[in-house]
């Protein structure tokens, strides 16, 4: 059987797709990078915002009008939405049975014996970095957010399965992994003996031989000194992506956010101060019911005075079944719009700030893709801090490590990079 995997969301859905792709060829399918030739096509759903409830809904619906094969739903969306999923795919699961979904479509054992070379290709999906699910489901209730009903109660992976994941990956010759999680930093709480995200991290520099690991999201209560410690390690990138969501307390408090102003700071001073070198990314909605414009103001001065080196932002939307969505005060669409806007900016001046602040430097880049110019050919791929960077070169550097000094930023805004080292792997 043919199989085509496709997904709306965040990087623990392409962590799903990418251990399904494994699994599917682990069981004798074929997993193919064009959905025309697929006999079955799996969509992995998001729910995460209404536009993507909306796409998840679009994809299903485009897959199911335009190509012959058979569509099967499963993911977030679907778990909120099961009627629906069920009217308009061929076959839906939701979350809990999505590992089973290879045995359902194919009918035959997984052959754990089957030693794969290469990761199986997924089309404009595929990476030469490995995403590895380690954790599930989140404890928290924030009030714009379905997660809990959708994926459940934190649970996490055992650290011998995230093992044998991430053995499985290296020899597949993946030289990135990217830890990824519904509340990543909620790894071990769970587990007996309880157990914390620092701890798993040490098991597999010890156990593993993997280049370069990367965290997903992670929510500021989840970082430690460990964990800040353990961000100088040379194989353990710099880089954390710690959701915001809002610099007003009065507006935390509104979205039942464990955190605060004070908080969030001391939590920013303390993996500066360990680590220096370390991008801080975030994440920011706009136009949270009750944000007026004091309290606005109030938030974009407190993400000035982070620093963060980039940022994303979401307007926001109200989700059926979420607290925020019977909350009152909602904020006029144009209002929100301007709000958006003007954080966008400031984000992107941020990022040019700090991307012209790296030229010069050297950077170790993974290259995952390239172009064909007429002015030559080039490699596109990620530095340590999670930096698009691009290098002209004669030579193959598809899945190497380069070391490369960074020289300026081409016309999409991205470093330039020019080859100085011989090839690390």
């Amino acid at each position: 059987m043919k199989i085509f995997l496709d997904m709306v969301g965040c990087r623990l859905n392409q962590a799903e797709i990418d251990a399904m792709a494994i699994d599917l060829v682990n069981r004798g399918a074929e997993v193919v990078s064009d959905p025309a030739l697929a006999d079955s096509i799996i969509v992995n759903t998001c729910c995460v915002t209404a536009k993507a409830s909306a796409d998840s809904r679009k994809m299903i619906r485009h897959y199911k009008n335009n190509y012959s094969a058979k569509v099967v739903g499963t993911g977030c969306w679907v778990s909120v939405a099961r009627p629906e999923a069920d009217e308009i795919s061929d076959l839906s699961y939701l979350n809990d049975q999505k590992e089973l979904i290879p045995e359902f479509l194919l009918q035959s054992p997984a052959d754990t014996v089957l030693e794969l070379q290469h990761k199986p290709k997924l089309g404009h999906r595929n990476r030469t970095r490995g995403f590895v699910k380690v954790q599930d489901g989140c404890n928290n209730a924030c009030s714009f957010c379905l997660t809990t009903i959708a994926r459940g109660p934190s649970t996490s992976t055992s650290t011998d399965k995230v093992l044998e994941r991430v053995r499985q990956l290296e020899s597949m010759n993946v030289k990135e992994i990217v830890l990824t999680g519904v509340q990543l930093g909620s790894w071990g709480k769970d587990l007996q003996p309880k157990s914390r995200l620092s701890i798993l991290l040490e098991y597999l520099l010890e156990r593993s031989q993997i280049e370069r690991i990367r965290f997903s999201s992670i929510e500021p209560w989840d970082i430690d000194q460990n964990l800040a410690n353990l961000l100088n390690h040379p194989r353990i990138l710099p880089h954390l992506h710690i959701p915001l969501q809002s610099g007003s307390d009065w507006i935390l408090k509104a979205m039942h956010r464990p955190v605060s102003q004070e908080r969030f700071l001391q939590t920013l001073a303390m993996v500066r101060q360990t680590s220096p070198n370390t991008a801080i990314t975030t994440d920011v909605i706009s136009g949270f019911p009750g944000e007026t414009d004091e309290l606005f103001e109030e938030s974009f001065k407190f993400i000035q005075e982070c620093h963060f080196s980039s940022g994303h932002v979401f307007s926001f939307s109200p989700m059926p079944g979420t607290l925020a969505n019977q909350m009152e005060n909602r904020i006029q669409p144009a209002v929100i719009k301007a709000r958006t806007s003007r954080l966008l900016a400031h984000f992107s001046e941020q990022e040019k700030i700090f991307k012209n602040q790296k030229i010069g430097q050297t950077a170790y880049v993974l290259f995952e893709s390239k172009k064909i110019l007429p002015n030559g050919t080039f490699y596109r791929g990620f530095s340590e801090d999670y930096q698009i960077v691009v290098c002209p070169s004669d030579e193959n550097l598809m899945n190497q490590i380069r070391s490369v000094v960074l020289v300026g930023l081409d016309e999409n805004g991205d470093l330039i990079g020019d080859l100085v080292t011989k090839n690390r792997s």
